[in-house]
């Protein structure tokens, strides 16, 4: 069994801030994140429908986890 060191799209942060704070969840979604970006969205939303205020902060820590969180890191992948 092989290993090889495969790298992995780097993203730009700004984009996915950008993203993100015009609607909740994209910057995570461009990242490759798509359950992250589904639960940004779906918390996001609640936030707002239930209360404006918890919405706002939701939607602000969803634009900071997608311009600073984690993505596009190297991995190993096995080969067959």
């Amino acid at each position: 069994m092989t290993t090889d060191l495969i790298r992995e799209r780097r993203f730009n942060p700004i984009v996915a801030g950008v993203l993100s704070f015009f609607f909740p969840g994209l910057g995570q979604l461009y990242k490759g994140q798509l359950f992250r970006a589904i639960l940004w969205f779906c918390f996001v939303g609640a936030g707002y429908w239930f209360f404006f205020v918890p919405g706002l902060v939701l939607h602000f820590f969803c634009v900071l986890g997608a311009a600073f969180g984690s993505g596009g890191q190297d991995r190993l992948r096995l080969a067959r």
